[in-house]
């Protein structure tokens, strides 16, 4: 069994085992796996990590309504996660105790926590115990190591996918074409929009005679952007409205656009710098396309073994 990544792995588990359980849950047994038992305390702690993931709801109609949804997902996660530990338990695997010492003095290093003593206060302040945290930091590396042996092991990614995933998924690796600009904007109202289409013409007038773009900007212009002189940074297309998008990519670095009317404002705006549509070579996304696929393939490998030992599994489901 590969020693395990003690900082990622260790950050992993220790949030995973903050989740606390209501001291009035009724303990009862919510499904049987090969009789092994799933209570309703071990649901709900599972349940709390997934919505804590899931970030805060807007009201308390809204947080029922996503606990009800999770708990069922929850379930056959824990259903799934219990028939590999079994797989596990059956082939003799086991953690050897270092690996949790070792993790558990790092953690404690992290955290600055510099007894015994303390980790266990911590650990109970989450809600937790450590033999709690201990096994859920073996079962995370049981089930690491059955999908290392069950799916890892059995995937593979030859040359010819990694070329047809890049020819089918090419615009996955093409950069669109993208233009830098800078904005004048002229407002107005139903009394202003002769006067202060004027204006603009003025404005425009004044650009092409010579005047600084971006001074004017600075000086007339009606937008947020003002200050910077009407920057607005990069866009790709499907950024920018129809009628601007029209106009800036038709247009060559250093050139400026008539006037556009949108709404209730009058646009000028000048192409800083343009930037073609460009494809990486697959040479320079080989490892991202294979990594991709692999991806794939043990998502489907997991799904095809969870599901061949849920086949020869008893499980039920207590209302």
């Amino acid at each position: 069994m590969k020693r395990p990544h003690l900082g990622i792995l260790g950050t992993l588990v220790w949030v995973a085992s903050i989740a606390t359980t209501s001291a009035d849950t009724v303990e009862r047994i919510v499904a049987k796996v090969n009789g092994e038992i799933v209570t309703l305390t071990e649901l709900e702690e599972e349940v709390q990590v997934a919505l804590q993931q899931l970030g805060p709801s807007a009201s308390e109609e809204e947080a029922a309504q996503r606990a009800a949804q999770v708990r069922e997902q929850v379930l056959n996660s824990v259903i799934d996660n219990m028939l590999v530990l079994q797989v596990a338990a059956d082939r003799g695997l086991r953690v050897p105790s270092r690996f949790f010492e070792e993790w558990k003095e790092n953690i404690m290093t992290e955290m600055k926590i510099d007894s015994e003593e303390e980790f266990v206060r911590q650990v109970a302040l989450q809600g937790g115990t450590v033999e709690s945290l201990r096994k859920r930091f073996e079962d995370g590396l049981l089930l690491q190591e059955i999908r290392r042996m069950e799916v890892e092991n059995k995937v593979s990614v030859s040359e010819p996918e990694i070329e047809e995933r890049y020819r089918l998924h090419i615009e996955d690796y093409t950069t669109p074409p993208g233009v830098r600009l800078r904005e004048i904007v002229v407002r107005f109202d139903e009394t202003s929009e002769v006067e202060q289409g004027q204006k603009a013409r003025r404005l425009l007038q004044d650009i092409k005679q010579g005047a600084d773009f971006a001074e004017v900007a600075r000086m007339h212009s009606d937008s947020g952007s003002r200050d910077a002189g009407g920057d607005l940074g990069f866009f790709s297309e499907g950024e920018l409205t129809d009628a601007l998008a029209s106009a800036a990519f038709e247009l060559g670095p250093g050139d400026v656009s008539e006037i556009i009317r949108l709404d209730t404002a009058f646009y000028i705006i000048r192409v800083e710098e343009r930037v073609e549509a460009a494809t990486k070579e697959l040479a320079e996304v080989r490892n991202e396309v294979a990594d991709a696929i692999f991806q794939e393939k043990m998502t489907e490998q997991m799904e095809r073994f969870v599901t061949q030992i849920r086949e020869r599994a008893i499980i039920e489901i207590k209302p």
